[in-house]
């Protein structure tokens, strides 16, 4: 049987869930819901474990979450597989077409199986989503939900007749109003998951008759992708000339040849503060926090906070995370999506405090105008650039794991509780030679305090 190619979307960045989902740690990278030991996209990559229906999976990422993927890989001791990098984010169409189009040209695979990483899905086993039949199936396939509420954040599917194993397509239907969602329940409409089984040919051919422009410069794409360290980039300038359009718009609300096939597992997109809810406790929390809820009802506290009080209120979520707090009523805590794309709360929507590195990551603790303090995390074996700075010093403290201090033409092993000082202009690089994560804080003071000023003599990340 010709393997069919698991194709795994991770590009989104679920504002829905702001503020502990953001652009720069979307919710496929949190462990949901709170209870998981892995994060969504591991949990997705773990559905697919030995299985010789599949091909090593190929994972469409973009380029602000590709070290995410390395990690999450890293985690869960999955080799690495195909890493395609979109140099920008054009919605689901060109990223499906770009993963099928490598699918069936490079992996040699007749299907592909479209994954979103960031849905919770209960007792993975994706290889139960392929008929036994498969090399007969010349049509797509969609898995449809059968839904259990009135939700106006899924789309929607109208099947022929009664439910069958393989389903005829009528009608698909974008989000609808509550009044419309209701309507759609009494009349045995399916939510469209946004699982697919795509039979590449076909693809191909849908692409050529409906979207020809993006098949174009898609099929361009391809040819031009360039290895850089696991990952394979896509071109920058031939991105920017892709339109950005979702897989349904652009080809299934075209397509009267398409089946659905009822998914037969307890699933959820977690698009939502009351869907992820609906998955956990009531009131959460995110750490060992002291929590008190005075003449308080039904209300749902999110807190990375020592401390929480919520005095006499009823009915509101409370969400803080970092330097950002999120308090709703329940009705409409769903709206913080329209509200953060309001070009006047750009400015918060598109505030971080944590970095991804091919090395680690950083997280910045205060950003003053004269000074900066943050703490690094180097993964095992990894280093930073060999590099100098010329506008500021750097103090640095590890408080856990075991470094390798680089400063001029000396070397030093720091341990825990251990310091060293990095004078201006001073040649530096600090590498993991641990078995377990480093960490450091990094106090940062000069008149420029910003990554411009590191000139790099030596990195292994060719940056």
């Amino acid at each position: 049987m010709n393997k069919v190619t698991p194709i795994i979307l991770s590009g989104g960045i679920g504002t829905r869930l702001w503020p502990l989902s953001t652009k720069n740690l979307p919710k496929q990278f949190l462990k949901l819901p709170f209870y998981s030991k892995n994060n969504l996209f591991e949990q997705t990559i773990l559905g697919l474990k030995r299985s010789a229906i599949f091909n090593k999976p190929l994972i469409v990422c973009s380029e602000k979450h590709k070290f995410l993927v390395l990690d999450s890989l890293s985690r869960i001791k999955s080799k690495y597989s195909n890493i395609i990098v979109e140099k920008l984010s054009k919605n689901t169409a060109p990223s499906i077409l770009i993963g099928s189009l490598f699918s069936m040209n490079v992996l040699r695979s007749k299907f592909s199986l479209i994954l979103p990483s960031d849905h919770f899905v209960k007792q993975r086993n994706y290889t139960k989503l392929i008929p036994s039949n498969i090399n007969e199936i010349k049509n797509h396939i969609i898995y449809g939900i059968k839904p259990h509420f009135p939700s106006e954040d899924y789309g929607y599917i109208k099947i022929a007749g009664k439910l069958k194993k393989l389903n005829d397509i009528l009608s698909f239907h974008e989000k609808p109003n509550k009044k419309k969602a209701e309507q759609f329940i009494k009349d045995d409409y399916f939510w469209n998951s946004g699982i697919f089984l795509l039979n590449n040919e076909k693809l191909i051919s849908d692409f050529e008759k409906y979207q020809p422009k993006i098949l174009e410069i898609s099929s361009k794409i391809i040819k031009k992708l360039k290895k850089d360290l696991q990952f394979l980039d896509t071109n920058h300038n031939l991105m920017k000339k892709l339109p950005e359009i979702s897989f349904d718009n652009a080809i299934l609300e075209k397509n009267d040849n398409i089946k659905m096939i009822k998914f037969g597992q307890d699933w959820t997109d977690l698009g939502s503060w009351n869907s992820l809810m609906d998955l956990s406790d009531n009131n959460i929390k995110l750490e060992n926090n002291s929590k008190i809820y005075n003449n308080s009802k039904n209300s749902t506290v999110v807190s990375d906070r020592k401390n929480t009080i919520l005095n006499d209120v009823e009915n509101i979520f409370v969400i803080s995370q970092k330097e950002s707090l999120y308090i709703s009523s329940k009705k409409n805590v769903n709206n913080i999506k329209e509200i953060l794309n309001n070009r006047n709360f750009k400015s918060i929507s598109d505030y971080q405090n944590i970095f991804f590195k091919p090395w680690g990551h950083y997280e910045t603790f205060i950003n003053s105008p004269n000074y900066l303090v943050k703490k690094l995390t180097i993964k095992p074996k990894h280093r930073l650039s060999l590099q100098y700075h010329n506008y500021r010093t750097e103090h640095w403290i590890i408080v856990e794991g075991i470094a390798k201090i680089t400063k001029g033409n000396s070397q030093k092993i720091l341990k825990k509780n251990e310091s060293t000082f990095i004078p201006l202009g001073l040649k530096h690089c600090i590498e993991n030679i641990g078995k377990v994560n480093l960490e450091i804080i990094e106090v940062q003071m000069g008149k420029i305090l910003k990554e411009s000023d590191i000139i790099r003599l030596d990195d292994p990340y060719k940056r």
